[in-house]
């Protein structure tokens, strides 16, 4: 049986990519992007700096964040081959509504790589570099020419809503202060959560179709229950774990960003965002990553903010319009139209702010 599972292992994103060192502009669908670079730790980090048209002054701006994996500044990812470009998606409707923003190649991305640093650097970096270098992205954007830095948001998509909380509730130290926030088909539950959860459904399907015998299924379970436990407890997990798991990012290079992403609970950190911040979240019935009831426990928790709410039913987990097929992951590359509903609803929010 393989097991194949979205997870943010750190080991997922130690896959360099190229791109130039120069600054330079171009013209984007919307706006015009400048690539840019900054420091985070040890590293260069490099990403696009979209200005809108015709700006004016100054204008307010969005840090927007990645999802897992590794996940470009353009929500491309090595693992599927082709153009997702959520990220791309996203800073053109703020554009066009007259919003600046930046993007960047995480740690293991893009222009950005991994640097200098082996395998086993980066599993002892764990997932504070994930929210460091984007707290560091978050002080680069606020000292922009042409940004307001009193109008500053954070958008991230999926694994990226998670860092924007953190960003939003002091998990990363002093950062300049958001002013609003945007949840895209937003992480709402505890990453070790959502592994087991995903894990189970496919030992489940695989017992109950015939492909996995049932004491073969029960030995993967109490392996991942033990596995999660060891996680929890003393952030380590075993290396003797059946191969279903180590190919769901369960091995010890990965245990160390695993742990620290666990302790973050998206339902804990969206009950201490500031009261009467200006929050947008979305969810789709199609989405094969996110699910709606766990979008709604996290909107339950934004209680105290000025929340917006997305409910999408055609659209997968990359915004993009699946119609009445099924999601399945493998149709994210593919050139289908971005929901209009959610530019629509993000612009009537976005005017708001």
């Amino acid at each position: 049986m393989k097991v194949l599972v979205a997870v943010c292992a750190l080991l997922l994103v130690l896959s360099t990519g190229c791109g130039s060192d120069d600054v330079k502009s171009s013209s984007a669908g919307t706006g015009t992007d400048t690539e840019v670079a900054f420091d985070s730790g040890s590293l260069t980090i490099h990403g696009s700096l979209r200005m809108p048209d015709n700006p004016g002054d100054q204008v307010p701006a969005f840090l927007l964040i990645a999802g897992s994996g590794p996940t470009d500044r353009n929500g491309d990812s090595v693992i599927l081959p082709g153009s997702i470009g959520t990220l791309d998606f996203l800073a053109d409707e703020l554009a066009r509504n007259g919003f600046a923003s930046l993007r960047f190649d995480k740690l293991g991305t893009g222009a950005t790589g991994v640097g200098g640093l082996t395998n086993e650097d980066i599993g002892q970096l764990g997932f504070d570099a994930l929210i460091n270098e984007a707290a560091d992205a978050l002080r680069f954007l606020a000292a922009q020419d042409g940004v307001d830095e009193s109008r500053l948001g954070a958008m991230g998509h999926s694994e990226g809503a998670l860092i924007a909380l953190a960003l939003a509730t002091g998990k990363a130290g002093d950062v300049p202060a958001l002013t609003s926030l945007a949840l895209v088909q937003p992480a709402s539950e505890r990453i070790l959560d959502t592994l087991t959860r995903q894990i189970t459904a496919q030992i489940d399907t695989a017992v109950g179709g015939g492909a996995l015998p049932p004491e073969e299924g029960d030995a993967l379970r109490d392996a991942l229950s033990g596995a999660v436990a060891e996680l929890r407890a003393d952030g380590t997990v075993p290396d003797n774990l059946p191969p279903p798991l180590q190919n769901a990012g369960l091995v010890p290079l990965n245990a160390k960003a695993l742990a620290g992403e666990d302790r973050l609970d998206p339902i804990v950190l969206a009950g201490e965002v500031k009261p009467g911040t200006p929050v947008l979240t979305s969810c789709s019935a199609k989405d094969i990553q996110v699910r709606c009831e766990d979008v709604d426990r996290l909107d339950a928790a934004l209680a105290q903010t000025t929340l917006t709410a997305i409910k999408l039913t055609d659209t997968n987990h990359v915004l993009k319009v699946v119609g009445d097929r099924p999601s399945t992951g493998a149709e994210y590359v593919e050139p289908l139209p971005f929901s209009p509903q959610f530019a629509t609803d993000l612009s009537g929010w976005l005017k708001a702010l």
